[in-house]
């Protein structure tokens, strides 16, 4: 140890060199490590927060809307029936549902329409040119409620002015369309008035609709359902509880009405989470990728610093030779030294990062030394003395 230090003192340049080096690989390695733990914690918070949309389709997977989807396959999603299956209900989450049936009110025809939110009708949003007046008290919360509120168009209301009706209320009476149904009378009370494109159309909480149909003696169908994964993690338990009740969309059954006894398709649209998934997977590859080049280019400046050292103390170790100093011992003098250095810069290297991964650390500095042990032993085989007189 002490002959050792005597010598990074005779050649401090090299002593400090070599301190520098595995000072800036051992930072490189620590900082590959912070980076790779940096992309998956972004990645994994990316894939936490992609919604992940399954939407109630046909069977090609190309419509969503006016579909006949009943009441067992609405209960899927949404649960609470003791009557019919809740398979999916624990696993999504804002289930946006919306029903429609039509009516007859003095002699016009209207489509009662029930939704879960307004996400669940686009006709109904201001992108799309719909304005909504809303009476005090309300607003879209109330498609989430199971009051026995509705939504107007303004040529409706203007109506019931005309018939000096009162504006507050909407006294509905539906027809029974078959022997076993029954009529329904019943009011709503007036939340807001609308000005869109659905003119014909009285929109309800999608519970209300809900009673207004069972009253009837009728079970409810949806023109159409999606809902939103809860947790991303459970995707697959997702397509496989689906697979129970819904075919996948297959652009080449258009105009079958069944396939395999399946009515209707589920499309979960994962792209954005398979995306997310390949850019950590493309993020982990590069990194792994930069590591090894760092590895392998710690053995090679081990062999150079080795080859380094002999060239320029030929003369020395000649001079140890001839005072009967075996190659073992020799070598273990070289190799102490540059350990001293090496394990000191990787040290100060990875001490920014708190020398993480240690494990890392520990491999780069026996990778070095394994390439300047092969350097060294290489060396001290030839007859030094000789090439010395050669050079000269």
């Amino acid at each position: 140890m002490r002959l050792a230090w005597i010598r990074i003192r005779k050649k401090p340049l090299i002593a400090v060199a070599v301190l520098l080096f595995t000072a800036i690989i051992a930072m490189a390695l620590c900082g590959l490590n912070r980076g790779s733990h940096d992309a998956q914690a972004h990645y994994r918070d990316i894939y936490n927060t992609i919604d992940v949309c399954c939407t109630v389709t046909n069977l090609t997977g190309d419509q969503s809307d006016n579909l006949a989807i009943s009441a067992d396959m609405i209960s899927l999603f949404t649960g609470g029936d003791e009557n019919f299956p809740d398979d999916l209900a624990e696993l999504v989450e804002n289930v946006q549902i919306k029903g429609s049936r039509d009516f007859v009110w003095n002699g016009e025809k209207y489509t009662l329409t029930g939704i879960t939110s307004m996400q669940a009708e686009t006709s109904l949003w201001a992108e799309n040119g719909c304005t909504i007046f809303w009476s005090d008290g309300w607003d879209d919360g109330i498609f989430a409620g199971e009051q026995s509120v509705c939504v107007l168009p303004q040529e409706f209301v203007s109506e019931l002015e005309n018939m000096e009706l009162p504006v507050d209320r909407l006294s509905l009476c539906i027809d029974a369309e078959y022997e076993y149904e029954s009529d329904y009378f019943g009011e709503l009370e007036i939340a807001g008035i609308y000005q869109g494109k659905s003119a014909n159309t009285i929109y309800c909480p999608w519970k209300t609709y809900v009673t207004i149909l069972r009253s009837r003696g009728r079970f409810e169908t949806a023109d159409s359902l999606r809902a939103v994964l809860k947790n991303n993690q459970d995707l697959k338990a997702l397509r496989e509880r689906a697979a129970e009740w819904f075919s996948e969309p297959d652009p080449n059954a258009a105009g079958m009405e069944e396939i395999n006894g399946y009515y209707l398709a589920l499309d979960i649209n994962d792209s954005q989470l398979e995306q997310a998934k390949t850019n950590l997977s493309n993020s982990i590859s590069v990194n792994r990728i930069a590591v090894f080049l760092v590895f392998l280019m710690s053995v090679g400046a081990g062999a150079l610093v080795g080859f380094l050292m002999i060239r320029n103390r030929r003369r020395e170790i000649v001079l140890m030779r001839s005072i009967g100093t075996p190659n073992r011992q020799i070598y273990c003098s070289f190799a102490l030294e540059q350990m001293m250095c090496v394990i000191f810069g990787a040290v100060i290297g990875g001490a920014y990062f708190n020398w993480a991964p240690a494990i890392w650390l520990v491999l780069f500095v026996c990778v070095y030394f394994v390439g300047l042990s092969a350097a060294l032993l290489i060396f001290l085989q030839k007859n030094l003395l000789t090439s010395m007189k050669e050079d000269e």
